[in-house]
């Protein structure tokens, strides 16, 4: 379970983990709940957020969007930051079933997920999807993501039609509401942009608005409607009314009088709908079809459970589906959540009677209207924007995350507490291990082992433990463990344990069995056995990939979440590979890309977008055991992985035995998604500084300080790839097969030019 705290997954001795509330959906009253979580943290409470759009698109400016008066990146809301200001997990998916008799959300894939308190903020799709044929030969204007990809398409096709071919172009629009309107606007106008046709100038871009209603904006007062068609008409567009669709075809639709209309592009706008299963689960559902709550926004029939925005209806107190109503209930939903949860009597929330309608006309120009008050023009378009903007805003700009110290007055001088501030903000993963400087100093201090079947002491240092069995085997033990770095027990569990096996991948050999150690933060005894059984399930599906047996282990209790594991293996000691052993001519290979410790780090402090986060997720979940398998077949002269120390301090282990020197193609070291952005905006992990020490033995990094891919040789990874020099006859077709293994970023990144040189250095080229 997540931890509603700045630090992820750590909680306080004071406050245990009593109870979870879970969140389904992230439509505009759950922001405001995640908001105000971040805002106001309870303390006891896990917050889980399952969503199948993380970043997720405002419903407000898709018509700007359309029309060209946005950018893509400008309409949405990415959801991770926000969750990570709330102390909440986020889950990526979409829920099919909720079994509300013993509160368990099925999530295929991954462990079920247990709750106290629900919330639902799911949206709605327009009632059209149960037309026939509407799937497979129409669009929907919702889900929004996907409307957006089949517009671009669509933008494209007519485009391409009328200025290319030279051919009229045929869209139809069903629904009279005003979504319909504004698409047509928007859809004739940004089209004819791209084209340089004039605003109210024919061509050969048709539009029909289709509705069943008699009248256009029915909801609206009749100046609305009337302007609405006035202007509709102007721009040649066409409105025909009472006409209610029956079918969808491919190339046409169909009407319940028989008629029917030609299209190249059909898109339905219609009035909303929600998904069959908050019914099969057992809600009670209102005669209008949506999820029916009470004034408190709880369901009627589930008091644990809550639920906002179009996909819910308030007993007695219907109202219009729209993002306004959901805005307004988002913080008496969050007020109440708490209160639920704390077991405090709920406040009502008494939804306004009519709210302001805005409605885009594209040219920067819009129509207000609030009951029987008529506005338009280009300040109505400006009002609009500048509610829209500042709506994105308001969940896309964060508070910066504290890094307050609590240390008593006069114990350090000022330069001291700066300093302690500025690493005040201690990463997780690989970046919260030792400082390789001070566990070097340490380590040689330590007597050497006089066990005679003890084969890695004192010098060599390798990444695994070599104990002697017999002439020809040995054992080979490692042993890591990890603070979580993500707010999802399960995920975090099976990176670790990819992360635990690396050291045993590195040498060449394949784990055995292992031995799992678990540190679990307070909470109750119902919330300690989820969290558990998480982490646990997480590790036994990583080691299950990897062919090694779970044979025991520990478990305690601490301030925050940690998971390792000792791990065996057996080994030919004529196949073990090594850190030492390069050769001159060798080719460096490089097998996963980089970044992981500045993305983690930008993710602490809401700077990290989800798909940077998602993307480096993916590749710690990439186990190593192929790569290691592909070493060993190509006769690898050295091989490590890469983590904590980062690239740079990595490489000079390798480097050190002998003495060797090496040509380093900085343009060549793979990044990952958004590791150089954070990069360049000074988002380093904490261990980062340490790690920099090393290039003193870079030549030439005079030359590279400025560069962002430069600070990329000393970023600590969690379960990165593995580092190996192979022979140049053998590079090509090594870094072949690690790409049609899955690791597509896979690349030489040097060559080793000189062994037994005065000391082991880089050279950047």
């Amino acid at each position: 379970m997540p931890w509603p705290i700045s630090s992820p997954m750590k909680t306080s001795s004071n406050s245990p983990l009593v109870k979870h509330l879970v969140l389904i959906g992230g439509g505009h009253s759950h922001l405001a709940v995640l908001k105000h979580l971040g805002m106001n943290p309870v303390p006891g409470l896990a917050v889980t957020l399952i969503s199948r759009d993380i970043n997720t698109p405002y419903s407000g400016c898709l018509p700007g969007f359309i029309s060209g008066s946005y950018r893509l990146d400008e309409i949405h809301i990415d959801l991770r930051p926000l969750a990570q200001f709330a102390g909440a997990r986020i889950i990526q998916h979409t829920i099919e079933h909720i079994d509300l008799e013993s509160k368990l959300i099925s999530c295929g894939g991954r462990p079920d997920i247990e709750f106290d308190v629900l919330s639902l903020n799911i949206g709605s799709k327009p009632d059209a999807i149960k037309i026939p044929g509407a799937s497979e030969y129409a669009i929907g204007v919702k889900p929004i993501d996907t409307f957006l990809q089949r517009w671009q398409l669509l933008f494209a096709e007519a485009v391409a039609r009328i200025g290319d071919q030279s051919s009229e172009y045929d869209l139809l629009i069903v629904g009279g509401g005003p979504a319909s309107v504004e698409l047509a606007f928007a859809a004739q106008y940004r089209i004819h942009q791209e084209l340089g046709i004039k605003l109210y100038q024919p061509s050969p871009l048709n539009i029909k608005i289709i509705s069943a209603d008699s009248g256009l904006l029915s909801l609206h007062n009749a100046k609305v409607s009337r302007f609405a068609l006035q202007e509709l008409e102007k721009r040649g567009i066409e409105v025909l009314l009472e006409q209610r669709v029956s079918e969808f075809q491919a190339g046409k639709l169909r009407c319940e009088d028989g008629r029917s209309f030609s299209a190249d592009a059909m898109v339905y706008a219609t009035g909303a709908s929600i998904p069959q299963w908050p019914a099969a689960s057992g809600l009670a559902i209102s005669e209008d079809g949506f999820i029916e709550v009470n004034h408190f926004l709880q369901s009627t029939s589930h008091e644990f459970v809550f639920a906002a925005g179009d996909a819910a209806s308030i007993l007695g107190e219907p109202r219009p589906k729209s993002g306004v109503y959901a805005v307004r209930q988002g913080l008496p939903l969050a007020e109440n959540l708490i209160r639920y949860a704390t077991a405090r009597k709920l406040k009502p929330h008494v939804p306004q009677k009519h709210a302001l309608a805005l409605i885009s006309m594209a040219n920067k120009t819009a129509i207000a209207s609030r009951n029987n008050l008529f506005f338009k023009g280009r300040s109505v378009w400006s009002l609009k924007h500048s509610i829209d903007t500042a709506f994105i805003k308001k969940y896309s700009q964060l508070p910066e995350m504290s890094t307050s110290l609590e240390i008593a007055e006069g114990l350090v001088d000022a330069d001291t507490e700066r300093q302690l501030k500025k690493h005040a903000m201690r990463c997780a993963g690989c970046g919260a291990k030792v400082a390789g400087h001070i566990l070097q100093e340490v380590l040689q201090q330590l007597p050497p082992s006089n066990k005679a079947d003890v084969l890695t002491t004192g010098a060599k240092i390798e990444d695994a433990s070599l104990i002697r069995i017999d002439d020809d085997r040995v054992l080979v033990q490692s042993i890591d463990q990890l603070r979580a770095f993500i707010n999802d027990p399960w995920l975090f569990a099976k990176i670790a344990t990819n992360h635990c096996l690396s050291d045993i991948y590195a040498m060449g050999c394949f784990p055995h069995s292992a031995l799992a150690v678990v540190s679990l933060p307070m909470a109750s005894t119902k919330l300690t056995r989820n969290l558990l059984q998480e982490v646990m399930l997480g590790c036994s599906e990583a080691l299950q990939e990897n062919d090694c047996s779970l044979i025991g282990g520990h478990s305690a209790e601490s301030a925050e979440l940690q998971f390792g594991l000792c791990v065996n293996g057996f080994a030919d000691k004529k196949t073990l590979l090594s850190k030492g052993g390069m050769q001159a001519g060798d080719i460096i290979i490089l097998s996963k890309p980089l970044g992981s410790g500045t993305l983690l780090a930008a993710d602490m402090r809401y700077k990290a977008k989800h798909d940077w986060i998602n993307n480096a997720l993916q590749q710690m979940l990439i186990s190593n055991k192929q790569a290691a398998e592909c070493f060993v077949q190509n006769k690898a002269s050295a091989c490590t992985d890469i983590t904590g120390f980062g690239l740079a301090g990595h490489l000079l282990e390798m480097l050190a035995p002998n003495n060797v020197e090496m040509e380093l193609n900085l343009a060549d070291v793979p990044a990952l998604d958004g590791a150089l952005e954070t990069l360049q905006q000074g988002i380093f992990s904490s261990l980062h500084q340490d790690n920099s020490l090393v290039s003193r033995d870079i030549f030439n990094s005079e030359a590279y300080l400025n560069n962002a891919r430069f600070e990329l040789l000393f970023d600590p990874q969690t379960a990165g790839g593995l580092l190996a020099s192979v022979a140049e006859s053998a590079a090509e077709n090594c870094i072949r097969q690690l790409r049609e293994n899955g690791f597509e970023h896979a690349c030489a990144i040097g060559r080793v030019t000189k062994v037994a040189a005065n000391s082991p250095a880089i050279v950047l080229k």
